[in-house]
């Protein structure tokens, strides 16, 4: 497998991260210690980019708890199950689009509280070339989310500081050229049962605040993210997932470009909130489907008035856990024209 120097540099940092596991005893030790609740992941993370959108459900490490999609238009909008979606709602981009995620939300559910750190990996990748030139790209972040110790739950992301900037919708903003308005778009929420693991990917991170650190991987080639996702699983191990899934097709036209083929069953991606949970969830979410809404990226009750806005959220759904995104699709800009701001 063929790295250019471009890929090699781009990714330097995010190999360097597992040469930190230099005590291999302590990590063989970590992972025989590993929770009832922990499965192994090492091979799903080896094979995350070959074609595990073909393999369906068999690819996850627990089948029980495949990320599911739902979307809303916006804060106090209804909620609909994304893969329900036609993409005749979509704009109609002639030519490439350019999606904007931003991390919104994260709430464990009552079940998922855990004094652990917990990983939210986020991977976003192109199905076709760009300009018929560049070779697909991918990109990824893993956000380590540490948990207060003594009331025992995660802060959210407001009050781990993503929300820097004067906007509900949060600073960590990642734009994302789809060629012809195509991708890939997956979510994982887990928590490593090996420590050494956790605290490789906490000392290559950047920290944010002392309880949020952010491992960013820029721009590169499948085959850089492929490299790194195998030794990613190699040293993760064993996990307790909260929440997997494959690369989904998404797609951001109504008109795709004339002799492309279009992807199997590709999940429209549209401005709004997406929000993504456990299948092991979806009975309680669906009892309560039709009263809720999202605001601020966190799912409330519609006729819910009392308190803050983060009462509310624990009083709907407690017992899901679910993270959200705040996406923005627009038309790429055309080649020589500046990019209309965010």
């Amino acid at each position: 497998m063929d790295l250019n120097r471009r890929d090699l540099l781009a990714s330097a940092g995010a190999f360097a991260l597992l040469a930190h596991a230099a005590d291999p005893r302590a990590f063989a030790q970590a992972v025989s210690n590993s929770p009832k609740s922990a499965v192994d992941v090492s091979d799903y993370w080896t094979r995350f980019y070959d074609d595990t959108a073909g393999r369906g459900t068999e690819a996850l490490p627990d089948k029980k708890r495949k990320t599911i999609y739902v979307h809303s238009p916006n804060s106090g909008e209804p909620l609909v199950y994304a893969d329900t979606l036609s993409p005749n709602i979509l704009p109609a981009i002639k030519g490439d689009a350019v999606a904007k995620l931003a991390i919104s939300q994260y709430r464990p559910g009552h079940g998922d509280v855990s004094t652990d750190v917990s990983h939210l990996r986020i991977d976003a990748s192109q199905t076709f070339d760009f300009m018929n030139i560049v070779a697909p790209v991918s990109w990824a972040v893993i956000a380590s989310l540490t948990p207060d110790k003594i009331i025992t739950k995660l802060p959210t992301i407001d009050q781990l500081g993503f929300n820097t900037q004067s906007t509900t919708d949060g600073a960590n903003i990642k734009q994302i050229t789809l060629p012809s308005g195509v991708g890939n778009l997956s979510v994982n929420v887990t928590r490593p049962a090996n420590p050494e693991f956790t605290k490789i990917i906490k000392t290559s991170s950047l920290a944010v605040t002392s309880v949020l650190s952010m491992l960013v991987l820029p721009a590169i080639s499948i085959p850089a993210i492929r490299v790194f996702s195998t030794l990613f699983g190699k040293w993760q191990s064993h996990a307790s997932v909260i929440m997997n899934g494959n690369l989904t097709p998404v797609i951001a036209t109504s008109q795709l470009a004339p002799g492309l083929p279009m992807p199997q069953d590709p999940m429209p991606l549209k401005t709004g909130y997406y929000v993504m949970f456990p299948k092991a969830h979806q009975d309680e979410l669906d009892s309560e489907f039709k009263n809720l809404t999202v605001k601020n990226g966190f799912m409330v009750h519609k006729d819910d008035n009392d308190g803050d806005l983060e009462s509310q959220a624990r009083r709907a759904v407690p017992g899901v856990s679910y993270a959200t995104l705040r996406v923005y699709v627009d038309p790429a800009p055309t080649p020589g024209c500046p990019a209309k701001p965010a």
